[in-house]
């Protein structure tokens, strides 16, 4: 069974970087609220 970690951030001013930089670290942006973005990446073992 896959296993996931998830985190919460607020939208920042420059989100685009930020994102690229999560996504490089394996983050997966799954939702977006108008005060959240939720991101999740599976945990390995």
């Amino acid at each position: 069974m896959k296993k996931y970690e998830y985190k919460i951030i607020s939208p920042l001013i420059n989100r685009e970087d930020k994102l690229n930089d999560l996504g490089y670290l394996g983050w997966e942006l799954v939702a977006v609220s108008d005060v959240n973005m939720y991101l999740k990446r599976e945990i390995n073992g």
